[in-house]
C-alpha cells in the first residue's frame, strides 16, 4: 500500500442514499464542498469514520490532497516520461538540480533533492555509473565531494526535459492560465509556510 493510500484510506464511495452519505452530508456542512460529489473516495471514508470528531476537515483536505496529488504525479511522470530512460524520480530531480544550479557539494545536492546524504550517495553512484554525473574532491577540503553533470548528463536532461514539460502541460490542461497561476501561488505559500521557500528543486 502506498503512502497516499495509507494517509487517509481508500474505500468505495457510499451511495447517496446510504447512512454513510447522510453522515457525510451532516457532520459539518460548513466544511464540506458545495458539491459533495467532488469528494474523493478516501475523503468520503474519512468523513464517514471521523466526521464526529472536532477536526478541521478543510485543512485536512488541503494537506492530504496535496500529498495525494504529489504522489500521483510522481508515479505518473515515472511511468510516462522517465521509465524509457530507466530513471527514477529522485535521479531525475538530482539531474535537474545540477542542470539548473550547476556543480554542487554532495551534501547540498542531497538537501536540494530532499533526500538523506546516504540516499544521495546511492543516487549519485548510479548516475555516475551511467556517465551522467562526475564526482570530484574539493581543492581546499579533501573530505568534501562536488558533483557536476557530464556532457552526457547534460545532453540527457536537455533531451528529456521537454518531454517532461509536455506532460506537465497535459496534466494541467484542464486549468486555464489564471487557475494555473493561482495554484502555483498557493503551492508557493505552502512551501514558505513549512520553511522550504528556498528549495532548489
Amino acid at each position: 500500500m502506498d503512502d497516499a493510500t495509507t494517509y487517509a484510506g481508500v474505500a468505495p464511495a457510499p451511495t447517496p442514499s446510504s447512512p454513510a452519505s447522510a453522515r457525510i452530508a451532516g457532520y459539518d456542512a460548513a466544511q464540506m464542498p458545495q458539491d459533495a460529489g467532488d469528494l474523493l473516495p478516501a475523503e468520503r471514508k474519512v468523513a464517514e469514520e471521523l466526521g464526529h470528531l472536532p477536526l478541521d476537515f478543510r485543512a485536512m483536505a488541503a494537506v492530504s490532497n496535496l500529498f495525494r496529488a504529489s504522489a500521483a504525479i510522481r508515479r505518473h511522470m515515472e511511468a510516462k516520461v522517465l521509465a524509457d530512460d530507466r530513471l527514477s524520480w529522485t535521479s531525475f530531480v538530482a539531474m535537474w538540480v545540477l542542470w539548473v544550479w550547476g556543480e554542487m557539494e554532495s551534501r547540498d545536492l542531497a538537501a536540494a533533492v530532499g533526500i538523506s546524504r546516504p540516499t544521495s550517495t546511492g543516487v549519485v553512484t548510479t548516475l555516475e555509473g551511467r556517465g551522467f554525473v562526475r564526482r570530484s574532491k574539493t581543492a581546499d577540503d579533501g573530505r568534501l565531494v562536488r558533483v557536476t553533470l557530464t556532457d552526457t548528463g547534460r545532453s540527457k536532461i536537455e533531451e528529456l526535459f521537454p518531454r517532461f514539460n509536455a506532460e506537465e502541460v497535459a496534466l494541467t490542461a484542464h486549468l486555464d492560465e489564471a487557475q494555473q497561476e493561482q495554484l502555483a501561488s498557493l503551492l508557493r505559500s505552502m512551501l514558505t509556510r513549512v520553511g522550504n521557500g528556498g528549495d532548489r528543486s
